[in-house]
């Protein structure tokens, strides 16, 4: 019994993409550090802080789950997503519906110990994740991952919330920031793999156009991406400014790079990059606003 939970959880845990959920909560803690008032009650703090990382990643991780089990029929076209607990048929489609659902149910909950309003992010970061990318938008349209990169937003958005109780113009921006880093990194993604989601029949940008109108789209989303995240250096300061300045520069003369030499090994280098990328971004946003 005890290996059979203990499997059941692995497999729970890969569905849930831990990978992606360290970057969610990455841009969770930036939030919240940005958020942060001046006078500070310890206590309050802590448990908001806890309830937005456990709560967020409990709800990400719910929505990846389903994920798992809407895309049982394309994961299986695709090598990529072979190995999936839901293709293997350890995990069912109703049981990935049903523990993604209580994940994010939990996870909501979880948010009303810091406000409302961390509670309604994380809510809505699931609700875009699973209902307006997975379920409407990916198998329709190549703007599948431009709105659904709002899930990511919203991660951000709680975190900001769950220290200040509020939403303004500082935690839009950084919501904002990524919501436009996410189409160079998933078409970086879907340009490497382009003949899975052709196979899978998921309209990704690679799969409709040419890999040059691939290329050229992910360096121009790259290019808009950049003075957001230089924007930030308003109210982050000099550091942050000469941080992001230079890891900014490197990852559009990778874009560069792939415009003009449009192959898939170039396209994997452009999006083993933009994780890192993103994660100095936040790391560094995190650093100089506790010193």
């Amino acid at each position: 019994m005890a290996i059979s939970l203990s499997r059941k959880l692995i497999d729970y845990i890969k569905l849930s993409k831990p990978r992606v959920i360290s970057l969610l909560d990455l841009a969770a803690i930036a939030g919240f550090v940005l958020g942060l008032p001046k006078a500070i009650n310890i206590t309050s703090i802590i448990v908001s802080f806890l309830a937005v990382v456990i709560g967020g990643s409990l709800a990400s991780g719910g929505g990846m789950i389903i994920n798992g089990g809407l895309e049982i029929e394309k994961d299986k076209k695709m090598k990529r997503t072979s190995w999936r607990p839901t293709v293997k048929g350890e995990v069912g489609r109703k049981e990935a519906y049903a523990i993604g659902s209580i994940f994010i149910v939990v996870g909501t909950l979880i948010g009303f110990l810091a406000n409302p309003l961390t509670a309604l992010f994380i809510a809505l970061g699931a609700f875009i994740y699973v209902v307006i990318y997975s379920i409407w938008l990916k198998p329709r349209t190549w703007w599948n991952i431009v709105i659904g990169g709002f899930a990511g937003s919203a991660a951000a958005w709680a975190g900001f919330a769950a220290s200040s109780g509020s939403f303004t113009l500082l935690s839009f921006l950084l919501g904002f920031l990524i919501f436009m880093w996410t189409p160079g990194h998933f078409w970086s993604l879907a340009l490497r793999f382009r003949d899975d989601y052709k196979n899978a029949e998921i309209p990704m940008l690679p799969v409709l156009t040419d890999e040059r109108t691939s290329a050229k789209a992910i360096a121009i989303s790259n290019a808009l991406m950049v003075p957001f995240a230089l924007l930030i250096g308003l109210y982050a300061g000099l550091i942050y400014l000469i941080v992001s300045t230079i890891v900014s520069a490197f990852l559009l003369y990778v874009s560069v790079k792939l415009y003009l030499n449009p192959t898939a090994d170039e396209a994997w280098e452009s999006f083993k990059l933009s994780s890192p990328y993103l994660a100095i971004i936040l790391l560094t946003l995190i650093i100089v606003k506790l010193i």
